[in-house]
């Protein structure tokens, strides 16, 4: 493990502190308000440490839970994940843009692949079919720095929204503010019938925390929820590098 990072545990990070800030009452104000401070906040952040849970259904077909102890750097685009809940336990992803022959490069787990002992490591195009059939998004979608994009496209777009205010939700000790969008028919290739997305930015960060998207039978296909944010963390190259991270490919 490169010295100038945390090492990975299963034990996720300490929370930062953050001072909340007042939103304004009026809905449209406060949608853009949201995304304004979730992008402030984002400004100043060159990478982090999160853990993540994520349930996706691929293909029609509803996938197991899995739990991650992510990395992330802005420059050049970063992403390193670990498995560290039961599904995957052990499997640890590394992709840097541009770098490392611009390849997703994975160190497996047991059936991960047959016949492949855990261990073996494996590197993919990000557009290759297999890495395509795995997930819902892109690796480049990954992190919240897409998701701050993505409400700021979407409220560009005057996509349906409608403000939900503060809301209890279970994954969090205290309310997070909510909005909910209204995706048409036709708006995501995946669900042609539409659905709604639901949005919750944690108050006192103003980062994006949870993302639910159902279909239009109220269906969940997506969820993301990201919690035990760290940083400032200083993360580097070394941080990214498969090679450091689990010795040269023999």
């Amino acid at each position: 493990m490169p010295a100038s990072a945390p090492p990975v545990s299963n034990t996720p990070p300490e929370p930062a502190v953050f001072r909340s800030e007042q939103l304004s009452t009026d809905p449209d104000t406060k949608l853009r308000e949201l995304h304004r401070l979730a992008a402030e906040c984002f400004a100043d952040i060159d990478s982090y440490i999160v853990r993540l849970r994520r349930r996706e259904q691929v293909n029609g077909k509803d996938k197991p839970e899995e739990l991650l102890l992510c990395r992330f750097r802005k420059q050049p685009f970063s992403v390193y994940f670990k498995w560290i809940g039961p599904e995957g336990n052990g499997r640890e992803v590394v992709y840097v843009q541009g770098r490392h022959d611009n390849k997703i490069h994975t160190r497996m787990v047991a059936g991960d692949i047959p016949l492949m002992p855990a261990g073996k490591r494996m590197a993919l195009s990000p557009d290759s079919l297999l890495v395509r059939s795995a997930s819902r998004h892109a690796i480049t979608e990954a992190g919240v720095g897409h998701l701050i994009d993505l409400f700021g496209q979407r409220l560009a777009a005057q996509a349906s929204f409608k403000c939900l205010g503060l809301v209890r939700r279970d994954e969090f000790k205290q309310p997070v503010e909510g909005a909910e969008e209204a995706v048409p028919p036709g708006a995501e290739p995946t669900l042609p019938r539409g659905g709604r997305r639901l949005w919750f930015f944690d108050p006192a960060s103003h980062l994006p925390v949870l993302i639910v998207f159902n279909d239009d039978t109220g269906h969940e296909v997506e969820y993301n929820c990201y919690d035990l944010f760290q940083y400032p963390v200083n993360l580097d190259d070394a941080d990214f590098d498969p090679d450091q991270l689990w010795g040269a490919k023999r």
